[in-house]
């Protein structure tokens, strides 16, 4: 039994599906003589007699199961052949029907040979399955009468199909020896297609909360999963109509142009062509949800061109909360690592982790003009003032891209990542007037000015504290001015 086990393996995990049962027996044939009955001088006669009545049976029985397989078959395609007692293979021959199915014409173009059957299979599974037949041939015994199989076959044109089919041991009454082995099977392509095709289908089902299956050629389409909303869309036999229907049934206006200007057919297709998926998001009114509309190849023809195309419309929303408290909690965090408490802008800790080696094009260090002075004179919480108003105008002045941080005491840092040398100039000189302007309710007497001192010129801002601190250090001996090196 153990070849037996051999044998069904090499299908079961090899190239298809192997299994087996018992067929009905044929018992029906005429007895042969049992010659010691008889006188030996007719023994001869008999010996005879029993050849000829052998051989009348074996085509009974060749002509009852072939009528009894076309019958079954219903014009399938079949197999037919006949080994002698030694079980080696005498005859091999196909039927019209196995011809056609597999685009051949004639003995001429498909010979009635077991080399021509060996030619059909597919090369890479072609020795899997010749070696499961000479084993099935070797086991037969051991076999039930009838086999069932599916395997693929390559037709004339190079092409592949699933056949399916059932095969039939017929063996001799006297001996048990294979006297026929004959089969029949069809083409299962087109049941396999549909198969897989109604997977994707419950697939894409499951995936979206509305969706499409459409035609590439005409735009056609079957509903593969909706909800309420989209079934009180007027419907239209145009996928991109109805697409649009729905849009303007239940999308919030600010998102219908762009979501007009995205479904167009010529666009949809070029962005599939190139990239094999297409989205937008968009917002319904109707549902009060988040959802992104996707666009999907679903499969294609056998010359690479899209044959049908996937719409589908998944809910993003809790995505979307999700992403949004995130970024709340990052933003919260930042807020409490990188944020200056008194000055509420950016801290060194932000120029130690976040800045020093990005590129920019100038650092400027400044520092507030005798602070020690305000502090002795006016009182730590006018100082602490100071740097809060000051912080507010230097903040103000600068672009969203750019950084404005406290840097340590008095002492500020600007990082400007896009700037002119000229622009770097009108902004210093626009700093000095603005601070000028700061006053104190209670301290009308203290004013503000500050010393800037710049580095312009395309480094890495860690490369160019240096120089700033430099230019800060010729500006503090006079004052209330701004040096820039470059």
């Amino acid at each position: 039994m153990d070849d037996k086990k051999t044998a069904a393996e090499s299908i079961d995990y090899g190239v298809g599906q192997f299994n087996a049962e018992a067929g009905v027996t044929v018992d029906d044939a005429v007895p042969l003589f049992d010659a010691a009955n008889y006188p030996e001088e007719q023994r001869a006669l008999i010996d005879e007699c029993n050849r000829r009545i052998e051989e009348a049976n074996s085509k009974y029985r060749v002509a009852k199961f072939r009528e009894d397989m076309f019958a079954k078959g219903m014009k399938a395609g079949m197999y037919f052949c006949t080994f002698d007692r030694d079980e080696n293979l005498l005859s091999f021959e196909f039927n019209n029907e196995t011809r056609e199915m597999l685009g051949y014409h004639g003995t001429d173009d498909l010979p009635d040979e077991f080399d021509s059957w060996v030619k059909t299979l597919v090369p890479q599974e072609r020795d899997g399955i010749v070696k499961l037949f000479w084993d099935s041939v070797r086991i037969h015994r051991e076999l039930p009468d009838i086999t069932h199989a599916t395997y693929r076959m390559q037709k004339k044109d190079g092409s592949i199909i699933w056949v399916t089919g059932a095969g039939r041991f017929i063996r001799r009454p006297d001996d048990g020896s294979l006297e026929i082995y004959m089969g029949c099977y069809r083409d299962i392509t087109a049941q396999l297609e549909m198969e897989e095709y109604l997977r994707i289908i419950e697939a894409i089902g499951k995936m979206f909360n509305f969706s499409l299956y459409i035609d590439a050629r005409d735009m056609s389409y079957r509903m593969i999963s909706t909800n309420e909303y989209v079934e009180k869309v007027p419907k239209d036999p145009d996928a991109f109509k109805f697409l649009r229907n729905n849009v303007d049934s239940s999308v919030a206006g600010s998102f219908r142009k762009s979501l007009y200007n995205w479904l167009k057919k010529d666009k949809i297709m070029a962005a599939l062509e190139e990239h094999g998926i297409t989205s937008m998001e968009f917002y319904s009114e109707s549902a009060h949800r988040w959802y992104d509309g996707i666009f999907m190849v679903g499969d294609r023809n056998e010359d690479g061109s899209i044959a049908h195309i996937v719409y589908g419309c998944t809910d993003t929303t809790d995505a979307k909360l999700q992403n949004l408290a995130q970024q709340k909690m990052i933003s919260e965090f930042e807020t409490e690592i990188y944020i200056d408490s008194l000055s509420k802008i950016r801290n060194r800790k932000f120029l130690d982790d976040k800045l020093v080696f990005k590129p920019c094009n100038a650092v400027v260090m400044s520092d507030i003009d005798k602070f020690k002075q305000i502090n002795d004179t006016a009182g730590h919480q006018c100082g602490d003032e100071a740097i809060k108003r000051v912080a507010e105008v230097l903040e103000k002045s600068v672009r969203k891209d750019d950084v404005v941080l406290r840097y340590g005491g008095d002492e500020f840092m600007m990082v400007f990542f896009y700037i002119t040398l000229k622009d770097l100039e009108n902004k210093l000189s626009y700093l000095r007037s603005e601070l000028k302007k700061i006053t104190f309710e209670d301290h009308p007497d203290v004013r503000i000015t500050m010393s800037f001192g710049a580095a312009f010129g395309t480094e890495l801002v860690n490369n160019l504290i240096a120089t700033a601190d430099k230019a800060l250090y010729e500006s503090k001996k006079k004052r209330d001015t701004f040096t820039i090196i470059t």
